[in-house]
């Protein structure tokens, strides 16, 4: 067997070892905690009934009025134990441990806490001790002072406590006969707790815990299995390649070092901000939670989105489209969301976009916004104060072809110059101690810099420690054929002329669903919903649809099958292509090109981002599919809509 296949079997197993015994130490904590929560609670039970007969021993006894209930205590022997009132009325005495009796038999009756008050030397025969009793009084004589074990109860689990009883200054008056002296050990009070409720408790967050770490180790092999074979592809090939795979691996190590914490942390944001929620907040502190909790999500969202995207570049999935935008666009985009940012860190945000601009360009939008969203988010997270500058400008290179230059400065901490040729490798951080300040799986670069490079540009860096950072990237792109008379894309806003926009969203989950309706609502575009594929087709063919945003995976009729049929519709009724948008959480290498194979025009993947929608939605054009009576559009001397 290959050295390097060895290699990943061991790292699988290692790495088996590392979550599931994190998951068993968890585990058994939260065991443990359950258990001292029922002993707890038997504690405190122990200590009211204490506090009861105290009560009692300090008032000498209480009479109460003689009842079927409240019969003389036979075996309570001393003066004026029967009274009778002055009305005729007859009174007995009700001592500390009469009293504790009759307690402990309406327990039985109306709560499911137990109590049980006994001696070696009892004198009612009711009160004799039980095996258990019996060993816990033995072992108080030895000098123990609290005993507590799980034990089985008429077929139900409980956890017991008992803790002795010593004679007190007061207890003498009724048991002075029995020889008791001061301080000396009179018996106990034993308490039991059903484990029921208890267990319940411990069992779910058990396996919410089991859960998560079964994702964490999902996620750690499906690492090191399709790194381990990329490594050993490379150990194949000559010297040179050989010697960059090792240093490969060794970055590698890293970030399967820090993985487990980068997965954990957010996850456990989640988690714990969901946990608290269960419980009594004030409205604030509701707000607080669920704004952690989402940030915690989106954070765990981004680390699964890059590993995802380098999968696909690395697996030569990535395609580059080429369609028109506007770059202006393009930077006011990324200025509203940054500017926010930076606003919120005190930090100035500066965009300095040259006049010259072409106002269309032939291009992959949607990747140079990921680039530019990379580059600007690294320069928020490691600029403390001062400023982000974005800047942009253009220079003709052939005739119909220019060069579009993006460049992102911060005045943050900087990198050490020892580190510049490597800040765009793969799983490489400047910083990857455990004291790092800054989180993240070193992916982020890696991917900008490959996005750059699969659109024919480079990228280029230069730093100062200490005084800032300034990224570069430079691609060349077409100018549009007429570019004088295109028409630039239109831009959705939230609201206005984006309010004649009908959309129909097809989803079965119910979350999803309303999540996405309550969005788009929100945007000002009317939504019609359907659960299903069948539902999509029938609610299209009403007319008055201009784009549908459709699910995969449902019932009845998946979402491949409902594209289909509406493309039939329309080329059957001479309809305009109406514009079909996947919306699934389908997001591995090779699924976006299976959709749009499909027949469909666009792909948004969940959990659903307003952004990524909103540029899924602004190449929707007014007009779509005609309302019902309306005559199509190429009866009508018009040709079909263009996608």
């Amino acid at each position: 067997m290959p050295h390097w296949r060895r290699s990943i079997i061991l790292a699988c197993a290692a790495w088996t070892l590392l979550v599931f015994g994190a998951a068993g130490i968890a585990v058994m904590a939260g065991y443990a905690g359950a258990l001292e929560q029922a002993r707890a609670a038997a504690r405190v039970a122990f200590e009211k009934d204490l506090t009861f007969r105290r009560w009692n021993t300090m008032h000498g006894g209480v009479y109460v009025a003689v009842s079927d209930s409240a019969q003389p205590n036979p075996y309570l022997e001393v003066r004026e134990r029967d009274l009778t009132t002055t009305d005729g009325r007859q009174l007995t005495m009700i001592n500390p441990a009469y009293m504790a009796r009759q307690a402990y038999e309406l327990q039985q009756l109306t709560a499911q806490v137990q109590g049980h008050i006994t001696s070696l030397n009892p004198i009612r025969p009711a009160n004799h001790p039980d095996v258990w009793e019996q060993e816990a009084l033995r072992r108080f004589e030895g000098g123990a002072t609290e005993i507590s074990s799980i034990e089985t109860l008429n077929g139900k689990r409980y956890m017991r406590i008992m803790r002795p009883v010593h004679t007190e200054e007061l207890c003498l008056k009724c048991h002075a006969q029995q020889g008791y002296k001061l301080g000396e050990l009179r018996g106990g009070i034993s308490v039991s707790v059903p484990l029921d409720s208890t267990m319940a408790g411990f069992h779910e967050q058990a396996a919410k815990t089991v859960g998560g770490h079964a994702l964490i180790w999902a996620i750690g092999m499906g690492g090191i299995i399709v790194g381990g074979r990329r490594l050993g592809r490379s150990i194949q090939q000559e010297q040179q390649a050989r010697h960059d795979a090792e240093t490969a691996s060794l970055a590698k190590g890293e970030f399967l070092a820090n993985m487990s914490h980068e997965i954990r942390t957010p996850l456990n944001g989640v988690l714990g901000m969901l946990q608290l929620l269960k419980e009594q907040n004030t409205q604030e502190e509701r707000d607080s939670y669920v704004d952690m909790a989402y940030d915690s999500g989106n954070r765990l969202l981004g680390l699964l989105n890059d590993i995802l995207d380098y999968s696909r570049v690395e697996a030569g999935e990535l395609k580059i489209d080429r369609q028109p935008f506007r770059p202006l666009g393009l930077l006011e985009s990324a200025a509203n969301v940054f500017r926010l940012a930076c606003e919120k860190n005190r930090l100035e945000f500066i965009l300095k976009a040259d006049p010259n601009l072409p106002e269309l360009l032939l291009g992959d939008e949607a990747r140079l916004n990921q680039v530019l969203f990379n580059l600007l988010s690294n320069a928020v997270k490691f600029t403390a104060k001062g400023s982000v500058t974005l800047e942009a400008w253009s220079r003709e290179t052939n005739p119909g072809e220019v060069r579009l230059y993006l460049s992102v400065t911060d005045t943050g901490i900087g990198i050490p110059e020892s580190k510049l040729d490597h800040v765009f490798e793969r799983f490489t951080q400047v910083d990857a101690s455990r004291t790092r300040r800054y989180e993240g799986a070193g992916l982020g670069l890696a991917i900008v810099k490959r996005l750059v490079q699969l659109m024919g540009g480079s990228m280029n860096v230069e730093s100062e420690l200490g005084v800032g950072t300034s990224f570069t990237m430079q691609v060349p792109l077409a100018l549009p054929p007429d570019a004088a008379q295109a028409a630039p894309v239109q831009r959705p806003a939230t609201g206005g002329a984006q309010e004649s926009l009908r959309l129909l969203l097809v989803e079965d989950e119910e979350v999803s669903r309303l999540s996405a309706q309550v969005m788009l609502s929100r945007l000002g575009y009317e939504v019609v919903v359907a659960k299903n594929g069948q539902e999509a087709v029938e609610t299209f063919r009403t007319g008055g649809i201009h784009c549908v945003l459709m699910d995969i995976q449902m019932p009845i009729m998946n979402g491949l099958e409902a594209t289909r049929a509406i493309r039939e519709i329309e080329q059957a009724q001479g309809l305009p292509r109406t514009r079909i948008v996947a919306l699934t959480a389908y997001a591995m290498p090779g699924d976006r090109e299976t959709f749009l194979a499909s027949g469909m025009d666009d792909y948004v993947t969940k959990p659903v981002q307003p952004e990524a929608l909103l540029l899924a939605l602004r190449k929707v054009k007014l007009g779509g599919q005609p309302k019902p009576g309306q005559i199509p559009l190429e009866q009508n001397g018009a040709g079909p809509e263009e996608n």
